[in-house]
C-alpha cells in the first residue's frame, strides 16, 4: 500500500492521524494508546501492516477499506489502524513479534494485547466482511491464540530479530538447531517463531510437532502452522523420483497418511500431488487427474495453479477439461471473482454452456450484491 497522505484530527481519546482517500475508520497511535482505547471502547483493534508499492496492499486501500459496507463496520466494531513495515519502526517490531514476512497482514488484537486472530493478503469484500466479523465472534467468545504474549516484547535471538534487517541473507542453520536443541518448552512464542526458520526440524521437534499440531493451531493459529507443514513435506517430497512413477507415488501416499492427521490429509495428499506430480515431474496431465479424483476443496488451488498451467493449457485443450472436471466440486457460489471470471471463460471457450451459465450466473450474482458493474457479465451470458 503505498504511504498514504496524512491529516490530523481530534479523537474522542487520543490524537490520531486519518489514512487518505476514504479510508479514515484508520488512526496511528502507539500500542499503548490502542490498548487503552480499545478497553475503553470494548473494541478489538485491527491492524494492517503494509509496505509502499505493495499492490495487494494498494488494492485493498483503494477497493475494499473505502467501501461504504466495509467502512461502516469497520468503524463500529474495531479501532483500526495501519502501519508500513519499511518506514515505520511499530510496523517492524510486529512483523517481529508476529513473524510476519508477507504484506497486506491484518492483526485482530484485544484490548489487553492479546492475539485474536491473523488474515493476509487481498481480499474481496465479501471475504472480507466474513473475516471481520469472524474476528468480532472470536472476540466476544474469548477465543485468542493464546501462544502470543500480550505485550510486543518477547524473549526472542538476535539472530532471529536480523531477519528483519536489510543485510539479511538467511539463517544459519546449525545455529538455528542449536537454538532449538537448548529450549525445554517447544510450544513457547519464542521457540515456535525460531521454528519458522528452520528449513528442516530436528527429528525431535518434528516428532513432537506432528504428535501435538492440534496444540500449535490452537496457540499460534493456521497461516504460520501452515508453513511448517508444508515445510515437513516438501521435505517428504525429497525422496521421491525425479521421473514419475505413479506406482511408487501410490505407495509412498499410502505410507504417509499414516503419519499426517485424517484432519490435515486431504490437503496434504493434494500438496503432495501439486509439488510432486506437477513441479518436481512436470506432469501437467498427472496432476489435472489426480486433482480431479481427489479435489479437497481448496478454491484457492484452483485459482493459483491456474497461472502456473496456463501455458500448458493453451496448447492442449483436454488439459482444460480436466481442469474444469477439477474445479466442478471444488468451487461454489462463494468463490472469488476472479476464480468465477477465469472459469466463466475458460468453459465458455471450451463450448461448456451448462458450466460456463453457472460461473456467470455466480459471478453476476456476485458483482451485483456488492454494487459492481455486471453488464459485461450479463451480455456473455445472454449470448450462451
Amino acid at each position: 500500500m503505498q504511504k498514504l497522505t496524512k491529516a490530523l484530527l481530534i479523537a474522542a481519546l487520543l490524537p490520531v492521524v486519518a489514512y487518505a482517500q476514504d479510508s479514515t475508520q484508520f488512526i496511528k497511535g502507539s500500542w499503548k494508546e490502542l490498548t487503552a482505547r480499545a478497553q475503553k471502547e470494548h473494541k478489538p483493534i485491527f491492524i494492517d501492516t503494509y509496505f509502499e508499492g505493495c499492490h495487494a496492499c494498494k488494492d485493498m486501500e483503494v477497493k475494499v477499506f473505502p467501501r461504504p459496507e466495509v467502512k461502516r463496520y469497520m468503524e463500529e466494531n474495531f479501532i483500526c489502524t495501519g502501519y508500513d513495515v519499511f518506514k515505520e519502526e511499530f510496523g517492524m517490531e510486529l512483523c517481529r513479534k508476529y513473524f510476519m514476512r508477507g504484506f497486506p497482514t491484518y492483526l485482530v488484537i484485544s484490548g489487553e494485547g492479546q492475539l485474536l486472530n491473523r488474515g493476509a493478503g487481498y481480499q474481496e469484500p465479501d471475504r472480507f466482511m466474513a473475516f471481520l466479523k469472524e474476528n468480532i465472534a472470536r472476540y466476544k467468545e474469548g477465543r485468542y491464540l493464546a501462544g502470543f504474549g500480550n505485550s510486543l516484547s518477547s524473549k526472542d535471538p538476535d539472530f532471529y530479530r536480523a531477519m528483519w534487517n536489510k543485510d539479511y541473507k538467511g539463517g544459519n542453520k546449525e545455529e538455528i538447531a542449536a537454538y532449538l536443541g537448548k529450549q525445554k518448552d517447544k510450544l513457547a512464542e519464542s521457540t515456535f517463531k525460531v521454528m519458522q526458520m528452520s528449513r528442516e526440524l530436528p527429528a525431535d521437534y518434528r516428532a513432537f510437532y506432528l504428535k501435538n499440531r492440534a496444540s500449535y493451531v490452537a496457540r499460534f493459529g493456521e497461516e504460520l502452522n501452515n508453513n511448517i507443514l508444508d515445510g515437513l513435506l516438501k521435505q517428504d517430497i525429497a525422496a521421491l523420483p525425479a521421473t514419475l512413477d505413479m506406482a511408487v507415488f501410490t505407495a509412498f501416499l499410502q505410507k504417509q497418511q499414516q503419519v499426517y492427521g485424517a484432519g490435515d490429509w486431504s490437503y496434504v495428499q493434494m500438496f503432495y500431488a501439486e509439488n510432486y506430480l506437477f513441479k518436481k515431474c512436470k506432469d501437467a496431465k498427472a496432476f489435472l487427474e489426480f486433482a480431479a479424483a481427489h479435489p479437497d476443496k481448496n478454491e484457492n488451488r484452483v485459482r493459483y495453479m491456474n497461472f502456473y498451467m496456463g501455458a500448458d493449457m493453451a496448447k492442449d485443450p483436454a488439459l482444460k477439461s480436466l481442469y474444469l472436471k477439477w474445479a466442478e466440486p471444488v468451487v461454489t457460489a462463494d468463490a472469488s471473482q476472479e476464480t468465477l471470471q477465469m472459469l466463466a471463460y475458460m468453459s465458455k471457450g471450451l463450448d461448456e454452456k451448462v458450466q460456463a451459465k453457472k460461473y456467470f450466473g455466480w459471478l453476476i450474482a456476485k458483482k451485483k450484491a456488492w454494487g459492481d458493474d455486471a453488464a459485461r457479465e450479463e451480455k456473455e451470458l445472454s449470448q450462451l
